[in-house]
């Protein structure tokens, strides 16, 4: 015992290590539920702040070009109060969650060896194997479901199939770079287990996101591979996926509504007019003409619910938001908020796809298209689970221009030197 603890003291506990570790707890805690990485970023963020690393950092943030888009973000909510008609409601509850991006900063400052960063998306992915493993226990009766959904630790299965979506995007990285074949085959494994996490949630939303983005894992597979060979496999997870009973059922509402929308007239179908049988169509549909009303600001923060109640006949539910970010950001912000999107992205896509080829860039590559893929059918960037991955992302480009190409797994230090 005495040789451990002074070994402890001597190592340095500085603002930086403990933001670090706060951050791996949170990375672990996010396919778990919104508390766990919630409590942890904002324990990083308090050190953050009372260490005053905050004011170092400052003038160094404030030069980087992808911080401008960002701001851009966290002001436009607040400035949409001032002509919002629901500013004391929706339109305070929205501006609020742009506290998330504080995760942001405090993680973008904290710039650990290059070996430490990659200890992060490890958390995040053995936080997601544990999670999968009661998933999987709730499946076959051992614990009970939570809501009737096999999610795990937490709630709900929105947020977990695009973290799920997001791993298998990680892990066919890893696989490319891995050369013993003991590390491909766990990895295959592993990968595995998540696609069978996947599918025995009800997210259709995660479905449709792992089948528009399977090219990329596909090819991170078999790189060699031609294009053909590469939509063949595409298929078969396609089909693969339908193994599922869960999916299966999912496919099958799907289906009823589209026949649904094929059946009834012109002048209601398609969102024209509510229906339970077509929420989603006509959310984007009453974005879309919120959008043609207010085509440069928008109707503001938290205003679409208003506007849509305003313009709907009695009886019609109330909606939040369009389940759609880009359709949220045009109808709350107008053409503003829609360059305020376009600029975010693309910069977030082009910083991350310089540097595809290191783990960390990987990472923020994959969650940037998760989360627009996604994000056509859920408001993700409302979503507070998505909103901490985004902006934890977001933070992790501070660190591409250090990060150096990640060496292949089962190779030593000495040997890729």
């Amino acid at each position: 015992m005495p040789e451990p603890a002074a070994w402890w003291k001597r190592r340095p506990v500085t603002a930086e290590t403990l933001i670090f570790w706060a951050f791996m707890g949170a990375f672990a805690g996010m396919p778990t539920g919104t508390s766990p990485p919630t409590a942890c970023g904002l324990a990083a963020v308090g050190i953050w702040l009372l260490s005053g690393k905050v004011l170092r950092e400052i003038p160094g943030l404030a030069r980087r070009k992808w911080v401008r888009p960002v701001l851009l973000l966290v002001l436009l909510p607040w400035i949409g109060l001032v002509y919002s008609p629901d500013p004391g409601g929706l339109g305070l509850d929205y501006a609020g969650k742009t506290y998330y991006w504080l995760f942001c900063f405090a993680l973008a400052g904290c710039c650990p060896q290059t070996g430490r960063r990659r200890w992060l998306i490890n958390a995040f992915l053995l936080g997601l194997a544990v999670n999968a493993v009661f998933g999987a226990l709730q499946l076959i009766g051992v614990l009970a479901p939570i809501e009737t959904v096999y999610s795990g630790l937490g709630r709900g299965y929105s947020t977990l199939a695009a973290y799920l979506v997001v791993g298998i995007l990680i892990l066919s990285f890893d696989y490319r770079q891995a050369v013993h074949i003991k590390w491909r085959m766990g990895l295959a494994l592993l990968m595995a287990f998540y696609f069978f996490h996947l599918v025995i949630l009800q997210g259709r939303t995660g479905y449709l996101t792992f089948l528009v983005l399977s090219p990329l894992i596909v090819r991170n597979l078999f790189h060699r591979a031609r294009g053909w060979k590469i939509a063949v496999v595409c298929l078969l997870l396609a089909g693969s996926m339908f193994l599922s009973p869960v999916v299966r059922q999912r496919v099958s509402d799907s289906i009823a509504t589209l026949r649904y929308h094929l059946s009834v007239r012109p002048d209601k179908a398609w969102g024209r007019v509510y229906s339970p049988h077509q929420d989603r169509f006509f959310m984007w549909h009453s974005a879309v003409r919120i959008f043609r009303e207010h085509p440069l600001l928008g109707v503001g923060t938290g205003g679409y619910q208003t506007r849509v109640h305003q313009l709907s006949p009695p009886g019609t539910p109330l909606f939040a938001h369009p389940h759609n970010d880009f359709l949220y950001m045009a109808a709350s912000y107008g053409l503003v908020g829609v360059l305020a999107f376009v600029w975010f992205f693309a910069g977030l896509i082009r910083a991350a796809w310089r540097c595809r080829d290191t783990a960390v860039g990987y990472f923020v590559f994959s969650v940037a298209l998760v989360v627009l893929v996604s994000g056509l059918f859920n408001a993700q960037m409302l979503d507070a689970g998505m909103a901490f991955l985004l902006a934890v992302a977001t933070g992790m480009q501070a660190w591409l221009r250090a990060e150096e190409p990640s060496p292949a797994l089962g190779h030593t230090r000495r040997q890729q030197a």
